[in-house]
C-alpha cells in the first residue's frame, strides 16, 4: 500500500512537468496526443530492464563487483533499442502528420527517454537493493516516475527548443 501511495506523489511530479508546458500544448494540441507514446514506450523499456535487473539480483548474478558492467550493457542495449524505435516513430509521425520537424522532435525524445529508461531500470533496483529495500516491490514506482517525467520534459522541451511551438 505504501508504494501505491508513493505512486500518487510521483504522478504529481509528471503532472507538474506537463503543467510547465501548458502554453506549448495549447499551441499544438497534437503534442498532448503524442506525449503518452513517449512516456509509455519509455516506461515499458524501463520495466523490461527493471525485470532483468531484479531477476539478476534475486539469483545473485548481479553483484557489486559486476554492477558496472551490467549498467554499461543495459545502456548500450537501450541506445540500440532507442535508435530503432526513434527511427520508426520519427518517420511515422513525420509522414502521418506531414510535419518532419515534429517527427524529428518525437524521434529525439523517444531515443532520449529509452536511454533514460534503461539507465533508471538498472540503477533504481541496484540503489534500492543497496539501501535494503525490496527492489521487486519498490522499483516500478520510481522507474515510472522517471520515464514519465523525463519523457514529457524532453518531448515538450524539444518542441519548444526546436521552434515547433513558441
Amino acid at each position: 500500500m505504501r508504494w501505491l501511495i508513493a505512486n500518487l506523489g510521483t504522478a504529481l511530479v509528471a503532472s507538474s512537468v506537463i503543467a510547465v508546458f501548458e502554453d506549448a500544448i495549447s499551441q499544438l494540441v497534437l503534442l498532448a496526443a503524442l506525449m503518452p507514446i513517449v512516456a509509455g514506450v519509455g516506461g515499458n523499456a524501463g520495466t523490461q530492464t527493471l525485470a532483468v535487473t531484479v531477476r539478476a539480483l534475486a539469483t545473485n548474478q548481479l553483484t557489486r563487483s559486476n554492477s558496472g558492467r551490467s549498467v554499461s550493457r543495459e545502456v548500450r542495449v537501450a541506445i540500440l533499442n532507442g535508435l530503432t524505435v526513434a527511427l520508426v516513430i520519427g518517420i511515422g509521425v513525420g509522414l502521418v502528420f506531414a510535419n518532419p520537424l515534429l517527427g524529428g522532435v518525437i524521434a529525439t525524445a523517444m531515443l532520449a527517454n529509452i536511454v533514460i529508461a534503461g539507465l533508471a531500470g538498472v540503477m533504481v533496483p541496484l540503489t534500492l537493493d543497496r539501501l535494503g529495500a525490496d527492489p521487486a516491490v519498490a522499483s516500478s514506482v520510481f522507474v515510472t516516475m522517471i520515464t514519465d517525467s523525463m519523457g514529457f520534459f524532453v518531448f515538450l522541451g524539444l518542441a519548444v527548443a526546436s521552434g515547433l511551438v513558441g
